[in-house]
């Protein structure tokens, strides 16, 4: 019988934020919008001489393609909104302060006898200018700690 096991787990990514991460930020989301809109450029040639075409062969199906063509149409210009209004928060950070950058996954080592829930409280590593400076341990309390629900056993099972 084993006495560990090694289990997955989120690790959250905070960056401190200088002056060259907000650049860097405010460059991936022009990069981004611009993307957006040569797709949705695209889209808007493409659908126009496909609608072109099915109005001359059947109304019915005009109608029914142009609603989903300003369905897509409206997506993809949530998307370039989205981004708009990311790249105004980037403008808007403070430098020193903490930006969460998203998450990569990481293992925990569960022994017997550890406490689950400082094991599964999840870690975050602090990162300024690409250099780790610190890795922080989350304080949880069992109260805070949901489990899966396909993996609570109920008596019997």
């Amino acid at each position: 019988m084993e006495n560990s096991i090694r289990v997955r787990q989120e690790v959250g990514l905070i960056f401190i934020v200088t002056e060259d991460l907000k650049q860097r930020l405010l460059d991936e989301y022009k990069a981004a919008q611009e993307d957006i809109q040569r797709q949705i450029d695209q889209f808007d040639f493409r659908a126009r001489h496909a609608l072109a075409e099915l109005q001359r062969a059947d109304l019915n199906r005009a109608m029914a393609a142009r609603q989903q063509i300003d369905t897509e149409k409206r997506r993809l210009e949530a998307i370039k909104h989205e981004l708009t209004d990311r790249a105004a928060e980037v403008e808007k950070l403070t430098i020193g302060s903490e930006y969460p950058r998203g998450t990569v996954e990481g293992l925990v080592d569960v022994a017997i006898g550890d406490s689950l829930f400082e094991k599964l409280a999840g870690a975050q590593v602090i990162v300024k200018d690409g250099i780790v400076i610190d890795i922080r341990r989350q304080e949880l309390s069992p109260e805070d700690v949901i489990l899966p629900t396909q993996q609570i056993l109920r008596q019997g099972e």
